[in-house]
């Protein structure tokens, strides 16, 4: 029971990986190839419905991010060479660590922004927040509805982001999970 979760984790974070590469093609190349194991960028383009540049280019992509390999045979009658295709996950978790650690990285930088940073808002949903300095070349007039700008509360945008450093961290070995203590 254990290996088939973990497998299903692997499965769904390598479509994950590949709708970041190349959107829901991506994923339909990925699925046929698993489904194939091995085939030309034809066979693919033939199985998904997806034109024969855009398998390609989404092949060479995942071969970039050492998702895909290739083998490329000579056939001797016409002389052509033939590139044949297969999944390569051997890479798969250092692949999603980087990743991980990327969006760790830009989640920081974003909670040090917000907690550094006053916003002033309107108050009208889909108008800018804007910094102190952007707030004062308005006058702390909104620029889009001419609305008084008032200090905009971002402590819950603070707080989510905490929660997704920290879950992000947990997830990475760079934290311990703290256990909850029962209440008596």
């Amino acid at each position: 029971m254990e290996v088939v979760q973990v497998a299903r984790r692997k499965n769904k974070e390598l479509l994950e990986i590949a709708r970041d590469i190349g959107g829901e093609e991506a994923v339909e190349v990925v699925k046929a190839l698993e489904k194939m194991k091995e085939a030309t960028d034809e066979e693919l383009a033939e199985k998904t419905g997806i034109r024969v540049n855009t398998v390609r280019r989404i092949l060479y992509k995942l071969n970039d991010h050492g998702l895909a390999d290739f083998k490329r045979i000579r056939d001797p009658e016409t002389g052509w060479y033939y590139y044949y295709w297969r999944l390569e996950t051997k890479r798969l978790p250092e692949i999603i660590k980087a990743k991980k650690m990327a969006e760790l990285k830009r989640l920081k930088e974003m909670l040090e922004e917000e907690t550094n940073e006053i916003y002033y808002w309107c108050g009208e949903e889909g108008h800018p927040r804007l910094t102190f300095d952007e707030a004062m070349e308005y006058e702390f007039q909104c620029p889009i509805c001419g609305k008084m700008l008032m200090q905009y509360d971002n402590s819950r945008i603070v707080e989510d982001l905490k929660k997704r450093i920290e879950e992000l961290e947990i997830e990475l070995g760079l934290k311990k999970k703290l256990k909850k203590k029962k209440k008596a």
